[in-house]
């Protein structure tokens, strides 16, 4: 466990000394995002909720998701161009440990970037409060250590950045965009409104929206459930994954 703890405060260490891109850069896209909406669609209402905050939990998510993914991969990517992934052989600790060092730094990132994210842009977001804080708490570990651990998954198996402008690009991005993040699902015109309660992110999204706002697009309960089977599928991938790949340096 040692070993583990000193991988995942390296992970750490490393993504510190890049905070204008790993922490500021997705800041300044919540602030561009929320400035645009605020300015077109201010004052609007989802239900209960007024439609500024409605997008700014679904970019909180959206930011949760990213920084999560990203950190893993990107640190990877790195490891493997440098040869310094060689490294991961010689440490005495299991496949899912070492994924899981790599999960928690990402967990780590994306809990700085919301909490600094909060403090910069919060205070004008009308009737921004905690309705189920534990929940939230949950929820943000929860969807961390999902995309995180797919992070870890795409980081071992891919060959450059080339695969992960693609996986950004073609399949994060629209996966985010049908998942709730700017309207609600029930807007969506048929099938599409169908095919958005099966995207997992949709679920990661409903789920912290709920617990901020108190506003869900379905059964949050079912969409804990799916989070939670999500990553306990995603870990038993990740060790797959890392032992095999390390096995293969």
């Amino acid at each position: 466990m040692t070993y583990m703890w000193a991988l995942y405060a390296r992970e750490v260490k490393r993504f510190q000394k890049l905070w204008m891109d790993t922490v500021f850069s997705p800041i300044v896209s919540t602030v561009l995002y929320l400035s645009v909406f605020g300015i077109v669609a201010g004052g609007q209402m989802v239900g209960d909720v007024n439609y500024l905050l409605f997008i700014y939990t679904g970019l909180l998510a959206m930011n949760m998701v990213n920084s999560s993914f990203s950190n893993p991969t990107f640190a990877l990517i790195i490891a493997k161009n440098t040869g310094s992934i060689m490294d991961l052989q010689l440490v005495p600790v299991q496949p899912w440990g070492i994924g899981i060092a790599y999960a928690l730094a990402a967990v780590t990132r994306a809990f700085i970037t919301i909490v600094i994210a909060v403090l910069f842009t919060g205070w004008f977001i009308p009737g921004l409060s905690l309705e189920h804080p534990l929940l939230l708490l949950l929820g943000m570990v929860l969807t961390g250590l999902e995309f995180g651990m797919l992070g870890v998954v795409f980081g071992m198996w891919s060959k450059g950045f080339e695969s992960l402008t693609f996986m950004t690009t073609f399949i994060m991005q629209p996966m985010i965009f049908l998942a709730g993040v700017f309207y609600p699902i029930a807007t969506l015109p048929a099938p599409w409104d169908t095919v958005s309660m099966f995207n997992p992110l949709h679920h990661n999204i409903n789920l912290l929206r709920f617990a901020v706002t108190g506003y869900s697009d379905g059964n949050p309960w079912l969409s804990l459930a799916v989070v939670t089977v999500l990553g306990l599928m995603l870990f038993a991938g990740m060790h797959v994954s890392t032992a095999r790949k390390i096995r293969s340096l």
